[in-house]
């Protein structure tokens, strides 16, 4: 008999702050819950779909660090990890990579880096952003205020799960 696991997936979604970790999540999932307070996100973010015959759910974590014990709490028994990050913002990616760095102590899970606001204009292209974070885990463009390329994202994942 199968557990309940082989038909489910925990992914969690983390990043820095004002990535669009809560965006992402609502992108793929429309009805997703984020709880947050003052509009940044405090707790998490959560929302599920199904992807092929599986039952997927989605956390996202708070991006500021005072809350990053919250990362370690709700990436347990996770499956995979979407770390999500501002192109436009390089500055921001060495605490991206810090992030990152946490997440595999948690676990050496799958990973794939989501390179969002494509649409700003100084947004780096994704295998700029690849090589300046230095991270071995594919980097996807993504806009997800738009939704563009979020599944290709989740893709990607669900392949490194695979394989």
């Amino acid at each position: 008999m199968k557990s309940m696991k082989d038909h489910s997936r925990k992914l969690v979604v983390t990043g820095p702050y004002n990535a669009g970790k809560s965006t992402f999540v609502r992108a793929l999932c429309g009805d997703s819950v984020s709880i947050d307070a003052q509009g940044t996100t405090v707790v998490m973010d959560y929302g599920q779909r199904k992807y092929q015959e599986l039952d997927v759910a989605l956390f996202g974590t708070p991006g500021q660090s005072r809350f990053n014990f919250m990362i370690e709490i709700v990436s347990k028994d996770a499956d995979g990890f979407i770390l999500i990050v501002d192109s436009s913002l390089p500055e921001s990616w060495p605490y991206a990579v810090s992030i990152l760095d946490e997440v595999v102590k948690i676990g050496d899970k799958p990973c794939v880096v989501a390179a969002n606001k494509q649409d700003l204009d100084n947004a780096y292209p994704p295998e700029e952003v690849r090589n300046r974070m230095g991270v071995k885990y594919p980097v996807v463009g993504t806009i997800a205020i738009k939704g563009w390329n979020v599944e290709k994202v989740l893709d990607a994942l669900m392949e490194g799960l695979e394989g």
